[in-house]
């Protein structure tokens, strides 16, 4: 089921921001000539949100430890560690939603 999250046009592209969905903490992000995509919005290192990470339209780094993810695919790229779970987004009529069904965050080994 779809969750009505955000107004597309809050979302620019090269840029990302974190919603809440179903309870989820959720990265919208809007890579560089990408399709806005939607990933966990904790880091599966340290649990910690990611509102400070720093995104520079292609690679989201979180703040805590530098672990570096690609937002076009939720890759890690380093280390290489752990990929960011994906959520399914739709935009319809300028609205964002994502769907969290069945989707849980990823988490390193300790």
């Amino acid at each position: 089921m779809f969750t009505r999250v955000c107004k597309a046009e809050t979302l620019a592209e090269g840029c990302f921001r974190l919603v809440i969905a179903d309870s989820h903490l959720i990265v919208l992000a809007w890579p560089d000539n990408g399709e806005v995509k939607a990933f966990q919005g904790v880091c599966p290192h340290s649990n910690a949100p990611l509102n400070e990470a720093d995104f520079d339209g292609t690679v989201l780094t979180c703040p805590l430890h530098n672990w570096k993810w690609d937002l076009s695919s939720g890759a890690p790229v380093e280390p290489q560690e752990s990929a960011l779970a994906e959520y399914p987004v739709k935009i319809e009529d300028g609205v964002v939603y994502i769907d969290t069904e069945g989707v849980t965050p990823l988490f390193a080994a300790p």
